[in-house]
């Protein structure tokens, strides 16, 4: 009975055996079709990008004479990281040497360490003074790492910039401090000219950077009307062109994720792109509203220390400044609504009430979302003077 079963059974376990080896056939051959329809796709999609980003790079194109990158490029060419390294100082100065005017006999060891500095400071002021800086955006690996170093030495030479103008107007050099302020605003100018995400995140965190410190000069060095107006030439633009710009960055990155020739990008390209384009989006919409809050706010507080140079004080409300000032500039981008502006027993605070519209006193962060303007976020309002360590 058991042999007969089992005699039974030999055709149906052939049948299901032929079933498995059938199956994993079409299993091959779906691999296969798959693996050629990749290949295939990305072949026509890469050539289709560099298609377009040589259309790109033809858009953006200008004579050589007028392009700051040119200097950048030969200042790669002898950077060496090591030797911008600030490991001589404790984190408290250093920090502080970033954010305040400081005197050299205060810090000697960093005084001499700007002097060995001074030909790379005289060529980022030479790059300043072009308006345009095109960098091939080349978006293969050794593209992607050149842009990586160039990045890096960027945060460094705005780290020396920043220093040096701190100790140039704590000493009494003015003008000259004034000039290194405005080489970093347009440092950050160049590298947000870049239609590149990674890029364009740098060129906010140094024109960051530049903010904080012209705003302390604006309102704590009593600038002249010459000076406050050759500031007004250099700062940015005020006007919202988020969707333009971030189409553009948009743009590039999704030529990017078709550069890469792995299957997971493929897939992330195909069908997840558009949701992590949608998060990418809305964090650095964020940011960028910040900046041009910050931006709005800088030519509200000229407009400020206008206001004090010829009344000696600060006024009441912005009403007594808004006639000088244009509908935009007094629109908070974050909410479309006003600014907030109170005075204070140390001068003044200035702020956006952020994207809840809810004035939560300038705080940020813990629960609040107000923006600060002046003092900028994680500093106080105080005299830069009584931190020189001239006492």
């Amino acid at each position: 009975m058991a042999e007969e079963n089992r005699e039974k059974e030999k055709p149906i376990r052939a049948k299901h055996a032929t079933k498995r080896v059938l199956f994993a056939g079409v299993i091959v051959i779906l691999i296969v079709l798959i693996g050629c329809f990749l290949w295939a796709t990305n072949t026509l999609m890469s050539r289709s990008a560099d298609k377009r980003l040589a259309a790109i790079e033809a858009a953006r194109a200008i004579p050589a004479p007028e392009n700051a990158a040119i200097i950048y490029n030969l200042l790669m060419e002898s950077y060496d990281e090591g030797s911008f390294s600030t490991g001589f100082l404790d984190r408290e100065t250093d920090s502080l040497t970033r954010r305040k005017p400081w005197l050299s006999k205060g810090y000697p060891e960093l005084a001499n360490w700007l002097k060995t500095h001074e030909s790379t400071i005289s060529a980022l002021l030479q790059a300043s003074k072009k308006k345009q800086c095109r960098f091939p955006i080349n978006l293969g690996p050794q593209g992607m790492s050149n842009r990586m170093n160039r990045l890096t030495a960027t945060r460094q030479w705005a780290f020396l910039l920043i220093r040096s103008a701190n100790n140039d107007i704590a000493e009494g050099r003015i003008d000259t401090g004034l000039e290194k302020h405005l080489c970093l605003i347009q440092m950050a100018k160049h590298i947000n000219q870049q239609p590149v995400m990674v890029d364009y995140l740098v060129g906010i965190a140094i024109e960051a950077l530049a903010s904080h410190g012209m705003a302390r000069f604006i309102i704590e060095d009593n600038p002249t009307e010459k000076q406050l107006e050759i500031i007004e030439a250099v700062l940015p633009q005020t006007k919202n062109n988020w969707s333009k710009e971030w189409s553009t960055i948009l743009e590039v990155e999704r030529l990017y994720a078709k550069e890469v020739p792995s299957l997971l990008n493929r897939l992330s390209f195909w069908w997840l792109r558009s949701k992590k384009d949608t998060a990418v989006n809305n964090r650095t919409h964020k940011i960028y509203l910040r900046l041009l809050t910050d931006r709005r706010g800088k030519r509200i507080l000229i407009a400020l220390r206008r206001y004090k140079n010829k009344t000696a004080h600060w006024p009441q409300s912005l009403d007594q400044i808004k006639s000088s000032l244009s509908k935009e500039i007094l629109t908070d981008p974050h909410n479309n609504g006003s600014f907030v502006y109170k005075l204070t027993d140390e001068g003044f605070k200035l702020y956006s009430k952020g994207p809840d519209n809810i004035d939560e006193d300038g705080r940020y962060k813990q629960g609040a979302d107000d923006w600060p303007i002046w003092p900028a976020y994680g500093t106080k309002a105080e005299n830069p003077r009584k931190n020189t360590n001239d006492e």
